[in-house]
């Protein structure tokens, strides 16, 4: 009878831990500012920036080819910005941002340089 007990408390007691569920994320990004035919990819880019997508860790890379001063870059949807970097940044830098907690949309990267937009990518996120 003991165990009985035991194992319907043990039953009981899982039943109410939280189960932790990784939904996997679909990301394309398709270039605003260039004439890309392909459509949307999971890479694109400018001469000035190459833009990238880690499906596996949700992770977008934004990745310089070149170094810039006055590097704006800004991931919105809706009015609302998601993320903002300001830097000067160096050749080969790579900035990441993580997107495993964001609702799927439809968001917007945009790559300025000294005031000017250089760069406008759509950044599309759907739950698998």
């Amino acid at each position: 009878m003991k165990k009985v007990i035991i194992t319907l408390i043990s039953c009981l007691v899982l039943a109410y831990l939280p189960t932790t569920s990784y939904a996997e994320k679909k990301i394309y990004i398709e270039n605003q500012t260039g004439s890309d035919p392909s459509g949307p990819r999971r890479d694109s880019g400018t001469s000035i920036v190459t833009i990238g997508v880690d499906e596996e860790n949700c992770e977008l890379y934004v990745t310089c080819n070149d170094s810039l001063s006055g590097l704006h870059v800004t991931l919105t949807a809706n009015g609302i910005t998601y993320e903002e970097d300001m830097l000067n940044a160096v050749m080969g830098q790579t900035l990441t941002y993580y997107l495993d907690s964001y609702n799927s949309g439809i968001y917007e990267l945009t790559i300025e340089v000294g005031g000017d937009t250089i760069a406008a990518f759509n950044v599309t996120i759907m739950d698998d």
